[in-house]
């Protein structure tokens, strides 16, 4: 028979088990997620510090948790976070036929069309992302992957704002363009692996060209859905860079260490799961931190000298290449050539710039510019004279913009013209 000294004993005892059971088991239950090979990632918080954590769940407003590699659980606000890394993940090979699908609303898929149906919604297959059905309205257009020289830039021109200027003035014309430069204009009929069909009125034709010799193609202006642009600087979202090149850019629905839920831009009513091991990176869009990468700039000026024109690029260099500074790939930034002058608007409401800048690695040693920095019309920052492959890398940069409503980013190609002037601003951020 148990006495009341011996009682007082064994819950005594219980009590101290429990306190150290607890966290032993939240730590075996993290470590079982290790061993399952769920693998942590690195997180870039604003303050530029990082972290390796796996990421266990979503709060559902803004908050996730995370297990650090030591078993310890911790909750960090999303809008502290500026990027999360999965490293060592290669890219999946490009397939015939491949195409990068531009959302209206930001973002992109990559992948196969496997058919146009009714003429108004389109069957994707993506590697990362699985098989997507999605109408017509909501794609900016498409560009054929794994293109390179005049037919990459002819491309990227067709997908510009102010691009080829007969796609700005036919708001109701799909426009194709092939690899030879031809375009053609019309209405696109039918889509499909093997072919595009274009009714072209004003000829009473049709033309049917064969999709491996497509460059690209810009749907009409008056069909498009632009709801959920991403051009907003408060918008709490995520934009996910897949193995697959593909760019998932909506709000989180939930997480777990083996898969994240969005709602994507495109479509307040769908959601697409995408694997952790499909994802390479994640940005935190709206958050303290924003990519200028992820604005579109309120004023463009380029000129070229003697090198052919290369415009701008948001997330790539120049040359629709991912950028290289100092041996290190930037997926955000942004990539210019030759003279260059961005203006970005930011409202009063950072207080510092920052980004990595240099001439892109794959120019070798040539290649030099002076990188300025311009806040509301006043010089901010001026770089020395920046050559290709230049020691320690590129220049880090660490600006104060706190109540700069207008950020000019300028890039002089100097006296020694435009030469080989493929200039980056690797990971070009302002932190509120």
């Amino acid at each position: 028979m148990m006495t009341k000294r011996n009682r007082q004993m064994t819950k005594r005892s219980l009590q101290t088990r429990s306190s150290w059971i607890r966290p032993v088991l939240a730590g075996l239950a993290a470590a079982s997620l290790f061993v399952a090979r769920v693998e942590a990632a690195e997180i870039k918080l604003a303050d530029g510090q990082r972290v390796a954590a796996l990421i266990d769940a979503y709060d559902g407003k803004d908050s996730v948790s995370i297990y650090l590699t030591s078993g310890e659980k911790k909750v960090v606000s999303l809008r502290d976070i500026s990027s999360i890394f999965y490293s060592g993940r290669g890219e999946h090979f490009i397939r015939t036929g491949d195409q990068k699908f531009i959302f209206a609303a930001g973002g992109w898929i990559c992948g196969a069309v496997e058919d146009l149906k009714g003429g108004n919604v389109m069957e994707l297959r993506s590697q990362s992302l699985g098989r997507h059905v999605v109408p017509l309205r909501v794609f900016h257009g498409f560009t054929a992957l794994a293109m390179e020289g005049r037919p990459a830039r002819l491309a990227d021109d067709l997908m510009r704002d102010d691009g080829i200027k007969a796609t700005v003035e036919n708001k109701f014309l799909d426009f194709v363009l092939d690899r030879r430069g031809v375009p053609y204009a019309g209405v696109v009929e039918s889509f499909s692996p093997a072919k595009i069909e274009v009714e072209q009125d004003e000829q009473l034709q049709q033309v049917r060209i064969d999709t491996y010799r497509v460059a690209g193609v810009r749907l009409a202006e008056a069909s498009k859905d632009k709801a959920g642009s991403v051009d907003n600087l408060e918008t709490l979202r995520v934009g996910i860079n897949c193995r697959d090149r593909s760019y998932m850019v909506g709000q989180i629905v939930s997480i777990n260490p083996f898969q994240w839920t969005i709602q994507p831009s495109f479509d307040a009513k769908r959601q697409v799961e995408v694997p952790t091991s499909e994802m390479v990176k994640v940005d935190v869009l709206g958050g303290r931190s924003v990519f200028l990468g992820d604005l579109r700039p309120e004023k463009v000026e380029e000129r070229t000298l003697v090198a052919p024109p290369q415009p701008f690029q948001r997330n790539s260099n120049s040359q629709g290449e991912s950028m290289d500074i100092g041996g290190f790939i930037y997926h955000n930034g942004i990539g210019v050539h030759g003279m260059s002058k961005l203006t970005y608007n930011i409202d009063g409401k950072f207080k510092t710039f920052y980004a990595d800048v240099g001439i892109d690695g794959r120019l070798e040693k040539e290649g030099s510019v002076v990188f300025t920095v311009l806040g509301d019309g006043r010089e901010l920052f001026k770089s020395p004279l920046v050559r290709g492959k230049a020691a320690g890398g590129g220049v880090q940069l660490q600006v104060p913009v706190e109540g700069i409503k207008q950020l000019t980013l300028y890039v002089d190609p100097t006296d020694d013209l435009d030469q080989a002037d493929v200039a980056n601003w690797g990971a070009a951020r302002v932190l509120r």
